[in-house]
Formats: C-alpha cells, structure tokens, sequence
C-alpha cells in the first residue's frame, strides 16, 4: 500500500489486483487486474513509484508500468524468481528476487534485479545472498535489503548494502533483520526468532555501519510479533505493526524516535503490515486536494551552489556522471517536486540554495507565513545540557520580493533575524575559500578570512572521488556570509567515544528542529536590511538558504544544512 499523488494504492496479492482509491474521498476509483495472458494471477506483491509510473512486483518474476494518470498497465520487465520487494534509487528500479516459492525445491534465489525505467528492462542482477526480502533506498544514493538464508526459520540473515553507482554489494552487515525502516541515516530494524518467539528491534546508524542501541524501546512497551515497521517521513515517529499470533486482530504502535510509546490502536485488523502517511487531512466532496497542495510549495531552483561536502557528486546533491550546471539546477528542481524523496545538502559553510514560488507568499503580520522542511531530529539519547539537540545543522535563511517582476532572484535580499542574529558569537562578514584536491581522494582544503584554514575531511562513507563540485571549472570556490558559532558537542556513551549531538538554536533556521515543530516555521516579519534595520515587506518570491556553520563534527562529516521543500503557510486559505 502506497500514496502518490492523490491517490493510494493497494496492492492485493492473492486476487492479482491494484485497488486504486481516491485519498480525499476514499473511494475506489479503479481496480486494475495484474493477470497473465492466460487470466492467471501474477500474485503481485509491492508498489513504487517514479516520475508518474507505478511499478509493481509480483510473484510470477515481472514488474509491471502503470501510468498514475490512466491508471493502465503500459508494458513488463523479466526480473528473478518470486520478486518480494521493491524501490527507486535515481532512475533505476531495484527489484528483491526471493525464490521463496521454491524453498522447498530448487532453492531460493540470491539476486537484486537492477532495472533501467527508460528502456524499461532488466539491466543486471547484484547476488546479494539467499532469499533477499525487503528493500529501500537511503537519501544517498543506496540500496539496503534484508537476506533471509535459505531457511527462513533458521535465522541466517544478513543485512546488505548497495552501492547504486557502480551497483555492486558495497557492504554485508551480520545483523539479524526481517524487516527495517530507514529515517535519514538511521535504520531501524527488527527481527523475529522463530524458535524462541522472541522479537528484537534496534537502532542502526546507516552512516559508521554500527549499532547506536541493542533496544529501541525504552519503556518496556512489549511487542509479541513485529509485522510491520515504517517512519512517519513528518514527524520522525515510529510505527510498529504487532500481529500477535496471526489469527488475531493485530495493533499499529506509535513511538517517538526516543522509543517511547506515543500511543497504541488495538484491534485494527489481521496481520497489520503497512502503514501510509499524508501530511494533509481526509476530507469529505469533490474537492481535489492536489493543486493546491503542490502548488503552497516552492516549484523552482533558481540557485544551487553547494559546498564542499561528504554528499559532493552524488543525488544529495543532484548530481549525476557528466552534469553540467543547467543540468544540476534541472535535477533539484525535480528533486524538489516531492518533498518525500527530495533532500539535498547545501555542504559546509556557505553553501547555498534560492528557491522560488510560481505565486508571492503574503506577509500576515504575526503569523508564520513559510515553512522549511529539513531533515534535523533530536537526539535518540536526549542530551547533557538542558536544551534540545540531536542532528541540528542550522542555516541562515534569506527572503526576496520580485519587484522588478522579471522571475529572477536578483532583487535586494533581507535576512530573516533569528535568535543568534545580534549574538556576539556569531560573526559578521565571514568568508570563506575552498580549493579543488589536487589528486582524487584527497581532502579539500579551505581558508578564511578569519586567519583560519582546515579541511573537508573524507570519509570511509562516501567513497566518489571527489568532494569538490565535479561540474564547475573553477579550482576555488568562495562563500561569504554571516557565520554562527558552532553548534555540535561530542556527548560520548558507553561504546561509542563520539557521539555528537548538534544542539538546536532557539528559532529561526532551517534544519535546525524537526520538521514537526513550530520552530521549522518563518516569519516574514523577521526581516532586516544589510545595517540590521526591521522592514516591512508585503510578501516574498524568493527564499534562499545557507550553511551557517563551520564545523567538523570527527566521523559524522561537517555541518551541512539539508533542504527537502519549502511551502507557503498561506495557500489557499
């Protein structure tokens, strides 16, 4: 089961069908039969979506196009045996071939079938061990699926990453996983031991390859028999399915990242397993709630000029083998279209993004008229200090008016003021100079105007050959702007001697709160000109967005502010 669009999608895998439901409504709108072309079921089995097509696997070793808007199947792709899982990285499809039909026979299968989605057609299989089951992708460019051996009772898992470049096994993790969410660069996985009935689900640091906590759940919340396990993509929550003895009425349990239990819905249903979230509300008649939910976001990079980073070259910041600048800024600004896969990392200090509006976002004196969604969350752990902190990477935020009226961002730009703005420690006028690596592999140095130098440190992570800008020509960049003081503070734990929590500034950043707070939230109010001075402005065309900090937090990389979308608060209403 999946939304895309204004639309839900059921898969039913035993009467071969693709219930299709209005979601506003919740009226079915089509049911469309995923049969041979002997009217046999192809018993399909999970869905995906890219660039409005439909691609779902079934048992009977195909995946099937179906185009969202005539909601038609268009062609197949041959894949493996029994695929049971199934998702997008980039422009390929990854496809989890189980065999699990044929445990009993010629044995399960052990591949990943890579799909090209223009040819549609199978363009190589990854062996990634025995009966490959769940599959996701990360926001930086992998693939992770859970093996499940050869006999599913035996326990013999594995859990496997891809490296989607070169679409080859980057890493075989001994972790014991049935099924796993990914939040970020957190996993959270779980597994099920059939000979004991014993259930374990931990957190799993995608980023080091390391286990952050043997026991997500904190409060001692019992779960007999984990189903399902998804992130609410708005607020970090964690929903576990428990299906009890499967011939019961299972629950849907709520959890906060800090693995508290939030709240717990009983008896919903037999075997819950999937869980779908929409960030806007079910509604009764014939509205159709699309245009103005794509439409309160901001539709357009104008500018995308990030900094040297561990993400450099990759989809994190829209970057693909050969991209020119044009090319870049057409990528983001797909990316930016759907804020549930978008996130793309500004680099350290002074990286930048400019966003722009197809409509002026009001000004309503006292409100908050924008919002930025980032990818920052608390900390798992809490904290040492008596404050909110967790992945906070804060950057500085700008808003422009199009008062020449010619589309582009070169009007006069005004800060918004937040709680660090008139801060001793921040500072004014800070510039900074990146230089390109002579050799690939090397670090990439930097200089400012402060007397400072240091280095883009690389990572054993996030192995391209450089975390320089493959598609600029120039072997120096300079960033200029305000710079906040450093914001990360090594916390260390038992078995873990670095652990850094990036504390929260007050307000007025982006990522610098979960996006589920009131704290990811602007006001065009905030406003001040180059001196300081307040001014009034009556709406906003343009947002742009900066790396504020320059920090090197050991393992995790540097501060980089992240951008998934920004959207008008006032649209529509």
């Amino acid at each position: 089961m999946a939304i895309y669009g204004s639309k839900l999608y059921i898969v039913v895998n035993v009467s071969s069908q693709i219930e299709v439901i209005d979601r506003a409504s919740g009226l079915s709108l089509k049911r469309i039969p995923v049969l041979n072309e002997n009217g046999s079921s192809r018993q399909p089995r999970y869905i995906a979506f890219h660039k409005d097509k439909a691609y779902v696997c079934s048992f009977d070793g195909t995946v099937a196009r179906i185009d969202t808007t005539s909601l038609e199947i268009e062609e197949y792709a041959t894949v493996g045996r029994n695929p049971d899982g199934i998702c997008v990285q980039g422009d390929k499809l990854y496809v989890s071939n189980s065999g699990g039909l044929d445990w009993d026979g010629i044995g399960v299968d052990n591949t990943v079938s890579v799909v090209s989605t223009e040819p549609f057609k199978e363009i190589k299989k990854i062996q990634v061990g025995y009966n490959p089951g769940r599959i996701r992708a990360d926001n930086y460019g992998h693939v992770y699926v859970a093996t499940r051996g050869k006999d599913i009772s035996a326990g013999d898992y594995n859990f496997v990453q891809i490296d989607t470049r070169a679409d080859e096994v980057k890493q075989i993790y001994d972790e014991k996983v049935m099924n796993f969410a990914i939040n970020d660069q957190l996993a959270y996985l779980y597994n099920f031991n059939y000979t004991t009935q014993d259930s374990q689900i931990k957190v799993f640091n995608l980023q080091t390859g390391t286990t952050l906590r043997e026991d997500f759940i904190t409060d001692e919340t019992e779960i007999n028999t984990p189903y399902g396990i998804h992130v609410n993509p708005y607020s970090g929550n964690i929903y576990i399915t428990d299906a009890y003895n499967y011939l019961v009425r299972g629950d849907v349990l709520c959890f906060n990242p800090q693995g508290k239990l939030i709240y717990r819905l009983t008896n919903i249903g037999q075997n819950p397993n999937t869980v779908v979230f929409s960030d806007k509300d079910t509604q009764s008649g014939n509205d159709d709630p699309d245009t103005p939910q794509a439409a309160a976001f901001a539709n357009k990079v104008l500018e995308y000029r990030p900094a040297p980073t561990q993400f450099m070259n990759t989809t994190a910041t829209a970057y693909k083998e050969g991209f020119t600048y044009q090319q870049v800024l057409e990528y983001a600004t797909e990316l930016l279209s759907d804020r549930n896969v978008c996130l793309l990392s500004l680099g350290a200090f002074g990286g930048y993004i400019t966003v722009g509006f197809d409509h002026t976002v009001p000004n309503i004196s006292g409100e908050y008229d924008f919002k930025i969604y980032g990818n920052a969350a608390y900390d798992i752990y809490g904290t040492n200090e008596d404050k909110p902190g967790g992945s906070a990477e804060p950057g500085i935020v700008l808003v422009s008016k199009d008062t020449n009226g010619n589309g582009l961002p070169d009007d006069e730009w005004y800060e918004l003021a937040g709680s660090e703005y008139n801060s001793p420690s921040t500072i004014r006028n800070y510039e900074i100079t990146y230089y390109r690596p002579e050799l690939p592999g090397d670090n990439v140095q930097w200089t400012d105007n402060q007397g400072g130098q240091g280095e883009i440190k690389r990572n054993d992570f996030n192995t391209q050959d450089s975390y320089y800008p493959q598609w600029i020509e120039e072997d120096r960049i300079t960033f200029s702007g305000n710079r906040l003081a450093d914001n990360a503070v090594n916390e260390p734990r038992p078995d873990m001697p670095e652990h850094w929590v990036g504390y929260c500034y007050a307000w007025g950043y982006a990522d610098n709160h979960p996006n589920d707070t009131e704290y990811s939230k602007f006001k065009i109010d905030w406003a001040v000109d180059k001196n300081g001075n307040p001014v009034h402005l009556d709406g906003i065309d343009f947002v742009k967005i900066y790396t504020a900090v320059n920090q090197d937090c050991g393992w995790t990389g540097e501060i980089s502010t992240e951008i998934q979308a920004v959207e008008d608060l006032h649209y529509n209403k």
